[in-house]
């Protein structure tokens, strides 16, 4: 129905409403982002964007004074006429700007660490209060703050959000269940090296089943994270930095913003690192350089081009694991008495993941009501080196390793048309999406199912065996093994915000997704299997009411996830065939803004129920039965409570346990995160004259008791729950920045979930000089 009134009624939309859009910058030419830009008239606002623009659409014909106001900053108020079918452009000049610039006006915090704007979330103009989704937005005004220096430390700030592999890795727990990290500007980044920080805008993490309007080869039934990177800008402006801290941290990084020709509108930003770290175990490092160009094309008023590359080298130790599968005698990490500092392999055998990841985005203005955006996306990714994992066996371990030499190739193309009109008087937004997502891989491994037996505890003359020339040599012997595969998805999809009333909106979505499997090729038997194609409907439904205009928003939400299940070879040969599992999640819950932005506020309760997972039944017969409830709440605050006082906050809890799979389990919660999270941060800047730019910020994480696993047999392994706090202090100038800052404040000795002891106390210190 939504779209049928779209069809009839956009010409009359397009002509009956104009368009006012500008610029907003400081009196040295320097653009501003998150300027507050209202019509006084009618109450509408808007934000300026990163390259400080901003447009207001669907204005009906008449003469507006509008205001732009910026905390630190002097508002200023101008009069526009606006005419039917025509753009009015009002640019703006903001004055006494030289504290902010300098970095000194620290108490506008708030306006940095309360973003929530972003067209991204739901590929709609849509505000936080209207979106019946739950997100996080962490700006990098934060990792700045925080002095961050791995992307496991960014989802530290988010609600809900705890660490799944650890130490460069990009997994999470989201809701009750793992996450990954595949998402770039909306569009897929499919790789499995650590993910750099120094290029990112900001992070947007969506909670809940999110196929609808992502698909499910990036998503998880329990969210999305998605990267917004750094964009180019007509100013010349950039920044240098170096950090140095304990275990060897070593990292230096660069932000040059160079416009090539300004009157033509072409634009380039290139984001540089390089980062060294050691490892307080007895073995175990990190090398990356990362090099990330972005250049941007303004052709004119109504066409962009961006292309922009992720080029990425790096080489490591594979991240420490240690299973506890047969060691369910001792429950807890804490009861193993291990020494935490052994690595179990030396620094020799090492992988090596290089990248390089490519989008290339075309935004064309079609008319005052509609846009166009066509996006392609290309990741290439190798994995070569060695992968080990340690199981525990007794009081001794199995050292098992991997090597692998493959290489994995992805690419995303989406077209999407938005709309942004009214019929009859309601206000339409609307995104039709079409996209083609297809992941080709070229595996070649070899295996040593153990490699070796060492003792956990005390003197193992074998515990120094496993070197690479060792590791080779057992190779050498092994033959590998090999297969291709490919995997396409081609979707389409919409979805629509209509205003019943001004306050009372309704969102309607839907995507159709056909999933096709190339198969596994393996070249030793010149065979392919696992050939299959499958079709799968994602609704979702959303309500807002906004009991206060721009304020308080109640909203409820009806979303679908789904993963496709590929044939399985049963033991009697038959091969069988099995349908998309489905995730149905409905979620209730209010968002607050009010102050003027100076209270931000999201609480919300889910209920997720994932049903039709594929699981063996005691024949070994593989049958589609099984399934996993998840629901609980979360809360999320950020408060500006004084001149200079900033806070974060937020808390979650989360109840996830199988439900028709083996009555041995059923009921219990499984590896799939803590059930209680908890995150804080409060940052001061000084307010006193002689003390200016100087602030300070503590904060930190509890987890509750994570279970690695939990049966009625064989009880239960976990990890303890823990809190653990990071201090930071830093001085802002106009030319520099200088922080110091000591992570695991109080030196807490506490587990990742791949049950290995998360670093101790380091101190580290960072220093950016402005250009």
């Amino acid at each position: 129905m939504f779209l049928l009134f779209t069809v009839l009624g956009l010409p009359a939309a397009m002509s009956q409403t104009g368009t006012i859009k500008g610029k907003v910058q400081s009196k040295e030419g320097i653009l501003l982002p998150s300027v507050t830009i209202s019509l006084t008239d009618n109450k509408t606002k808007v934000l300026s964007n990163e390259q400080g623009i901003y447009e207001i659409n669907n204005v009906k014909r008449g003469t507006y004074k509008i205001t732009a106001r910026f905390v630190g900053m002097n508002a200023q108020t101008r009069s526009i006429v606006v005419n039917e079918g025509q753009v009015s452009v009002l640019d703006f000049i903001l004055t006494d700007v030289d504290n902010l610039l300098s970095g000194v006006e620290i108490s506008s915090s708030y306006k940095r660490f309360g973003k929530k704007e972003s067209e991204q979330v739901a590929k709609l103009p849509l505000k936080n209060l209207e979106n019946p989704q739950v997100y996080n937005i962490v700006p990098k005004e934060i990792l700045q703050e925080q002095v961050i220096v791995t992307y496991n430390d960014v989802l530290k700030n988010v609600t809900g959000v705890s660490q799944g592999l650890v130490n460069g890795s990009n997994s999470f727990y989201m809701r009750g269940f793992e996450n990954g990290s595949f998402l770039r500007n909306g569009i897929q980044d499919n790789k499995d090296n650590s993910i750099e920080v120094a290029n990112i805008e900001h992070i947007e993490v969506l909670k809940g089943p999110s196929a609808t309007l992502y698909g499910n080869s990036l998503t998880s039934y329990g969210g999305l994270i998605n990267r917004v990177t750094k964009k180019p800008f007509d100013v010349f402006k950039g920044e240098v930095a170096y950090t140095v801290g304990g275990y060897g941290l070593n990292r230096v990084t660069a932000d040059l913003n160079t416009p090539l020709d300004k009157k033509n509108g072409l634009l380039l930003r290139t984001n540089l690192a390089y980062h060294y770290e050691g490892s307080y175990m007895d073995a175990g490092f990190t090398k990356r350089l990362f090099i990330a160009p972005s250049l941007l094309y303004k052709v004119n008023d109504r066409l962009s081009v961006l292309v922009d590359a992720e080029i990425y080298q790096q080489k490591a130790n594979d991240f420490h694991r240690l299973f506890p599968q047969n060691s369910f005698t001792k429950p807890s990490t804490e009861s193993l008495g291990l020494n935490w500092k052994r690595y179990y392999h030396g620094n020799d055998l090492t992988e090596s993941k290089p990248s390089r990841s490519l989008l290339a985005e075309v935004n064309y203005k079609l008319s005052e009501s509609w846009k166009s955006q066509t996006v392609f996306s290309q990741t290439w990714h190798t994995s070569k080196g060695y992968r080990i994992w340690n199981v525990m066996d007794g009081d001794s371990v199995n050292r098992n390793i991997r090597y692998a030499n493959s290489t994995y190739n992805t690419i995303e193309v989406q077209q999407n048309f938005t709309g942004d009109f009214e019929i009859a008087g309601h206000r339409n937004r609307l995104v039709i999406g079409l996209d083609y997502f297809t992941k080709r891989s070229n595996q070649n491994s070899k295996f040593a199912l153990p490699f070796d037996r060492v003792r956990l505890t005390g003197e193992d003359p074998g515990y120094f065996r496993i070197t690479r020339t060792s590791v080779d040599a057992l190779f050498d012997q092994v033959s590998p093994s090999r297969n291709k595969d490919t995997q396409s998805t081609y979707s389409a999809y919409f979805s629509d915000v209509f205003n019943i009333t001004r306050d009372f909106m309704v969102m309607a979505s839907l995507r159709i997704d056909n999933f096709r499997s190339g198969g596994s090729y393996d070249p030793d038997a010149d065979a392919t299997t696992g050939k299959f194609n499958q079709t799968n409907l994602s609704p979702k439904l959303g309500l807002v009411y906004q009991v206060l205009p721009e304020k308080i928003s109640l909203f409820g939400n009806y979303m679908n996830g789904f993963a496709n299940n590929g044939p399985v070879l049963q033991p009697n040969g038959e091969n069988t065939v099995f349908k998309p599992s489905n995730a149905n999640q409905w979620e209730l819950g209010f968002k607050i803004n009010l102050l003027d932005g100076k209270l931000n506020s999201t609480f919300s309760y889910y209920d997720i129920k994932v049903k039709d997972i594929v699981r063996s039944n005691t024949d070994g017969f593989s049958v589609q039965d099984g399934g996993q409830a998840s629901k609980g709440f979360e809360g999320e605050l950020i408060a500006h409570f004084a001149k200079g006082l900033d806070v974060i906050a937020g808390y979650s809890h989360n109840k996830a346990y199988t439900i028709n799979t083996n009555a041995d389990i059923d009921g219990l919660r499984q590896w799939t995160g803590p059930g209680e999270t908890a995150n804080l941060w409060v940052n001061y800047a000084f307010q006193d004259k002689t003390l200016k730019g100087l602030s300070m910020g503590i904060g930190g994480n509890y987890n509750s008791k994570t279970y690695i696993s939990q049966s009625r047999s064989s009880g239960e392994f976990y990890i303890p729950s823990y809190t653990v706090l990071n201090a930071v202090a830093g001085y802002d100038a106009k030319r520099f920045r200088l922080s110091v800052k000591l992570d695991n404040l109080t030196n807490k000795v506490y587990w990742g979930s791949y049950v290995n002891q998360m670093m101790p106390s380091r101190f580290s210190a960072n220093l950016a000089i402005k250009i």
